[in-house]
């Protein structure tokens, strides 16, 4: 990616110094490359390559001035590579930070980072550049001097790499979504297939392109205070019910004897609209939830209900086309559609009762 946008000519001085020449003429100017270059930013991957490559030119140019390396270096690092790079993490971080500070040494810049580190190692005549060394001298000290200056730049790289993987490891902990699955089968109620429905959303799950992006919790035999302490303690952005319903739109949970309790539409709106607006889609996969969607449609961008009686065949299909599309980073309509589909390619005849509502 550098190599495609910047022309660089590299001169090793008879003194040891160096120059970078960027020929503007045949080269955007840096922020245009740098603009150009800012998709990167959401690879991580991409960026430790740019940086493990200006890693290694750090090191030859270091075992250069230090004598270990005694071949001609020509490929030096740049100073717009160094800059790149900077904005690139810095932009990554501001993505995955969002706002929150972090003191951290990568935060620093590199050749701020470099020189500091140069200055460690600086022997007592570095700090006396007046006294007459002869030009054997002050070539040795000058060698030195570079030498670990561009050591400073290979540790500076050393501690970026772990900064990225740090804004890896708080990307996957903040984006994470969450699909909570609860299920109720009272004892007094016709046996559901819900198992098996949670094992098929499970495993298009972790069958998924973006699997990593999602949480799967699943809690059965629900209780209604298990509902509400479920929802503050995940605070999930899909929460799909499967259970029965009945004709006036309630949904029924457990009480502690294990026999069905109603819980209305109203109740789930309230409860919905107190927990947060974490919640992006709840499918009620159970007999007569329409009526639940419109209710709950009020505090919830995306309701999914039944029209009807549907049976486990059917709901457990029309579920796992639906996470297929959500694990595949599909928007909701288009999973729903897909859950649809999935019933149509086999051959169950309930395809027009789950129905979809969004603000």
């Amino acid at each position: 990616m550098i190599a495609k946008h910047l022309h660089f000519e590299h001169n090793a001085a008879a003194n040891g110094g160096r120059s970078a020449v960027l020929f503007m003429s045949t080269a955007p100017v840096l922020p245009q490359i740098i603009e150009r270059c800012r998709p990167m930013r959401e690879d991580s991957k991409a960026i430790e390559a740019l940086l493990i490559e200006l890693k290694r030119k750090a090191k030859l140019v270091s075992l250069h001035h230090h004598g270990v390396q005694t071949a001609e270096v020509k490929d030096w690092p740049r100073d717009a590579e160094v800059t790149l790079i900077e904005q690139l993490v810095e932009e990554r971080a501001r993505e995955v930070l969002k706002g929150r500070t972090l003191e951290s040494s990568p935060w620093r810049r590199c050749k701020e980072f470099a020189h500091e580190h140069q200055a460690r190692w600086s022997t007592p005549a570095d700090l006396h550049p007046h006294i007459d060394e002869g030009n054997d001298g002050r070539q040795s000290k000058h060698n030195h001097s570079e030498g670990h200056f561009f050591e400073g730049i290979a540790l500076w790289v050393d501690h970026t790499l772990d900064f990225l993987r740090y804004l890896d490891a708080s990307c996957a902990t903040t984006t994470r979504e969450t699909i909570l699955f609860l299920a109720a089968n009272p004892t007094d109620s016709t046996v559901l297939r819900l198992s098996e429905e949670a094992r098929e959303i499970r495993e298009e799950l972790e069958r998924a392109g973006l699997r990593d992006k999602f949480l799967f919790h699943e809690r059965g035999a629900v209780r209604p205070k298990d509902l509400s302490r479920t929802l503050i303690d995940l605070s999930p952005r899909y929460l799909h019910f499967s259970g029965h319903g009945g004709p006036s739109g309630a949904i029924f949970l457990e009480n502690e004897a294990a026999k069905s309790i109603p819980v209305s539409a109203s109740a789930l709106r309230t409860l919905f609209r107190a927990s947060g607006d974490h919640l992006h889609c709840v499918l009620l996969n159970a007999c007569y939830s329409r009526t639940q969607a419109d209710e709950i449609l009020t505090c919830v961008p995306f309701v999914i209900g039944m029209k009807d009686t549907i049976g486990d065949k059917a709901a457990i299909a029309f579920a796992r086309g639906f996470y297929r599309g959500i694990g595949a980073g599909r928007p909701v309509p288009n999973s729903f559609d897909l859950g649809i589909a999935e019933m149509l390619i086999h051959s169950i005849p309930e395809d027009s009762i789950p129905d979809l509502l969004q603000r």
